[in-house]
């Protein structure tokens, strides 16, 4: 490897996303077709997709903070190269210990939702008519099982990650880990993609 320059520091702006925004579970249109309030499986699926699309928007924050708090430690062993553990590293490799930890959580919730979801495409089974605009009870379980596994996979990188960036010295190996974990390889743009038809199929926006 080429040798870091020295007092190279990062940028704190450094591999942060789009802003994340918040979706009001009670907000948004009727299903076509309906007035008023929903009721039963149409409610249980619009105040779900919600709810997914904000556990998105928490990931996309702690995911942001990770960026900051990497770029602190490289910022850092560049500082103390000759420190194998600085002081400050153990508060920091805590912090994304925690984000990590958060990420978990997001998982969790998601699969969460994931059953709740399932639940209603077994009650909607024999029911061929889209619930809202086009999408089956079914297609929701379908995209849903999409983004749970595609996080399930970026949340596994980001604990790998976490284990290494704690005992990595290397300045030039801890940007790799930093690209890694601002690109997230597991979270195409599909994902995004998808959420958004979901959000949009339930006439949150």
């Amino acid at each position: 490897m080429t040798e870091t320059p020295k007092n190279k520091v990062l940028n704190q702006n450094i591999g942060k996303s789009s802003p994340a925004h918040v979706v009001d579970v009670y907000a948004g249109r009727p299903a076509q077709g309906h007035s008023g309030n929903l009721t039963g499986n149409r409610r249980i699926l619009k105040d779900s997709s919600a709810e997914i699309f904000n556990y998105m928007q928490n990931w996309k924050l702690y995911q942001d903070r990770g960026c900051v708090v990497i770029s602190n430690i490289f910022n850092l062993r560049l500082e103390l190269t000759g420190v194998r553990f600085p002081d400050r590293l153990s508060g920091l490799v805590n912090e994304l210990k925690t984000l990590c930890d958060k990420m978990a959580e997001v998982v969790k919730n998601l699969k969460i939702k994931l059953k709740n979801l399932i639940a209603v495409s077994v009650l909607e089974k024999s029911n061929a008519t889209p619930l809202f605009i086009s999408w089956t009870a079914g297609h929701f379980c379908k995209v849903t099982e999409g983004l749970v596994e595609a996080y399930q996979k970026e949340l596994k990188l980001h604990q790998s990650l976490l284990l290494r960036i704690a005992d990595c010295t290397d300045p030039n190996v801890l940007l790799f880990y930093l690209s890694c974990w601002t690109y997230q390889p597991y979270l195409d743009h599909s994902i995004e993609k998808q959420l958004h038809c979901m959000i949009k199929e339930t006439r949150h926006v």
